[in-house]
């Protein structure tokens, strides 16, 4: 009889160790996708339940949010207390909970700030292998082998996704396009830049899921619009612009079409799930030198065409170039000292290597240049003269 009531008892022990169920879900299951901008704060925090059972007071539960951020483990005291955790970065986070009784610590740790709980492994017999890191007035570590029945873990059963077009500074980068390398040389196109998206300052974990969009306004006035999937475009200019100039306006939103289930845009409320941001830009024509380009009056600008090239060998001032807009077609003749057409280019970039239109080399000496645009305001309308000291 006795040993009926021992094995009565040790079984109804075993059911309380092994009936402990650590367990938890998402409060709101609508959360599942998160979305954050730099100025809103809708849609960030995710919201959990602790729906644990069979635990006495004194567990706790370390909750880790997998984000790594400095508030990414939260501890709570009770099955009654829930969490949230308010992702700033997008990815795709495990979330993970463990219940770990009090008892398994030494006092060392359990009168300690408990920082984290993570599981190690498990052992041959009923025991677990965890990691607990713990303050006093320094940072601590510690491996323990704690029984199993003081321990149970939960691991949400599919990754916290977030996606957010959150940008740290400016969401795009721009500048001039310039052709030249170090074999070519020529002059630029004033009016054509290349737009970047800044992927320094927007790191999305899923670069295919953003589409751009793009909008160029002088002053209210909207001049073009457009959307790209690719991080870079081109786009020229119409006109000069730099007083003030032209408000650039990038938009980054999620695309839907990359969406499989389109109720996903609803549900997780991602529809407005955008980042914008408007960058002013000033156009400035580099057909004219930097002391007088942004001159209000034309006539008192002067150009920036050289006088002085060396064709011929030593890989330096071999081309003469000067810089277009890119929108004007130019025509460019080139006469020698006696008057007679040498050269004659029309294009809307210009270069001559010192040949003429038979392909033949000039010889050195002084050359005269005629340029012409089809600006209506003839304002690339000019003439000069240029040296040619040929170095072969």
């Amino acid at each position: 009889m006795k040993k009926l009531l021992l094995a009565l008892i040790l079984w109804m022990i075993s059911s309380c160790v092994f009936s402990q169920t650590a367990n938890f879900i998402l409060q709101d299951d609508s959360q599942k996708i998160l979305c954050y901008t730099g100025n809103a704060t809708r849609n960030t925090t995710a919201s959990f339940r602790n729906k644990s059972t069979g635990f006495g007071d004194d567990f706790f539960y370390v909750w880790n949010f997998g984000d790594g951020s400095i508030d990414s483990v939260k501890i709570t005291k009770t099955v009654s207390e829930n969490a949230s955790h308010e992702y700033k970065t997008d990815g795709l986070f495990t979330v993970k909970m463990f219940a770990v009784s009090s008892k398994s610590f030494p006092d060392s740790i359990k009168n300690a700030t408990i920082l984290n709980v993570d599981f190690i492994s498990n052992t041959t017999n009923d025991s677990v292998n965890i990691s607990v890191s713990y303050k006093t007035t320094t940072t601590y570590q510690s491996n323990l082998r704690i029984p199993k029945s003081e321990f149970a873990r939960k691991t949400l059963p599919y990754d916290m996704e977030v996606y957010s077009p959150y940008v740290s500074g400016n969401n795009f980068k721009y500048e001039i396009d310039d052709p030249s390398t170090d074999d070519t040389h020529t002059g630029i196109e004033s009016f054509v830049y290349i737009f970047n998206v800044n992927t320094e300052n927007f790191k999305p974990h899923k670069t295919d899921m953003w589409k751009y969009y793009w909008s160029i306004y002088d002053g209210k006035t909207l001049v073009k619009e457009f959307d790209i999937d690719s991080l870079e475009y081109r786009y020229t200019f119409p006109r000069e612009n730099y007083n003030p100039g032209f408000n650039v306006t990038l938009k980054i939103a999620l695309d839907s079409s990359k969406f499989e289930d389109q109720n996903d845009l609803l549900t997780y409320d991602l529809a407005e799930c955008v980042a914008s941001q408007t960058i002013p830009i000033k156009v400035t024509d580099y057909f004219y030198d930097e002391s007088s380009r942004t001159n209000d009056d034309i006539d008192d600008r002067k150009t920036s065409i050289p006088n002085v090239f060396t064709p011929g060998g030593n890989d330096e001032n071999e081309v003469f170039y000067f810089n277009t807009n890119g929108i004007d077609t130019f025509t460019l003749w080139i006469y020698n000292n006696n008057g007679t057409l040498v050269y004659k280019q029309v294009a809307k970039t210009i270069s001559w290597t010192g040949v003429d239109n038979s392909g033949h080399e000039c010889q050195s000496g002084t050359y005269y240049y005629v340029v012409k645009s089809t600006n209506g305001d003839k304002r690339h309308n000019t003439a000069g003269h240029i040296q040619l000291f040929r170095q072969n």
